[in-house]
């Protein structure tokens, strides 16, 4: 009789033979003996095609199940990539966007945009802070907003709020102000510290603006409120100013002309009157203002007072 048996090679991989054998108890000593192989199973061979079928099954079973798991890790690698991509992508896309390099006559230079910034005294050189205020802005608009960008400052024209009234400078129309909305403010790699901080401010002005118009506000009640707080903000340093003045004016009078020695009216009076400056100073530098220089009178009393310490 023709039996077929099956057994396992010794990397673990399973193999099917046939054998000639009297009888199945025959097959099992024959493959062991002769062929030194330990069977698993042996089966008559009219079994054979019923056994290869099953084991075919079984392959084929664990091969599908093997793609199936190979197809899944492969999509999920595929969608991983995709996801990291685009990732990268929008944020090249927003460095490109927030970062440009331009070759210039003068060399490479860069422009960022201008991260917004409170209005705020801005310190340095005056004349680079004015001169900037009509020659670092594109837009007509942002030119009118960098007039009120630090609080307390007497910005031109701040009463013409209609456009084409006989003045030079008359305020942009609204569809002006709207588009410069939508443009960044970019700050170049050659602008001066006070440059850049006047940038910064408009920047947070036209933030704060797209706020206002969000709440339901208009273009044109948005600048009377600028011109509004601006003249607040100046009537606050004038206020400080004119009662300083009118304390250095009563100390002059208490003090004996042509003497050399100060009264003890006097000394009292230019104490209050010191006292007042730092004070006043303080209050305006919490809201933003600029402070108010310290008088010649004053700063012969603080030298006094710095000498005495």
């Amino acid at each position: 009789m023709r039996f077929t048996y099956t057994y396992r090679s010794s990397d673990g991989a399973r193999h099917a033979a046939e054998i000639e054998a009297e009888s199945r108890d025959a097959a099992f000593a024959k493959v062991r003996s002769e062929l030194g192989v330990k069977p698993i199973k042996v089966v008559a061979s009219s079994r054979a095609g019923e056994l290869a079928s099953s084991e075919e099954r079984s392959r084929s079973k664990t091969s599908s199940s093997h793609t199936r798991t190979l197809a899944n890790s492969l999509t999920a690698i595929a969608a991983i990539a995709v996801i990291a991509f685009g990732a990268w992508w929008l944020l090249r896309r927003d460095a490109a966007a927030k970062q440009i390099t331009v070759m210039t006559p003068q060399g490479l230079v860069i422009y960022t945009v201008a991260e917004p910034l409170p209005r705020q005294t801005i310190p340095g050189d005056r004349r680079r802070i004015d001169g900037g205020r009509t020659s670092a802005f594109a837009s007509a608009a942002e030119r009118w907003l960098a007039r009120f960008a630090e609080p307390g400052r007497d910005a031109e024209n701040t009463e013409m709020l209609k456009r084409g009234n006989g003045e030079s400078n008359p305020v942009p129309t609204e569809a002006e102000f709207r588009d410069c909305l939508h443009e960044p403010i970019r700050i170049s790699s050659a602008d001066f510290t006070e440059t850049v901080d006047l940038k910064r401010i408009v920047a947070g002005m036209k933030r704060e603006m797209r706020a206002y118009l969000a709440g339901g506000g208009s273009v044109g009640q948005y600048l009377s409120e600028l011109a509004r707080r601006q003249k607040l903000e100046i009537s606050y340093r004038e206020r400080a100013e004119q009662k300083l003045a009118e304390m250095l004016s009563a100390a002059r009078r208490n003090s004996p002309p042509g003497s050399g020695v100060a009264k003890p009216e006097n000394q009292k009076a230019l104490q209050s009157a010191y006292a007042y400056w730092l004070k006043a100073n303080a209050q305006l530098q919490a809201m933003g203002i600029f402070p108010v220089a310290l008088p010649d009178a004053l700063r012969a009393y603080q030298m006094t007072l710095d000498i005495e310490e």
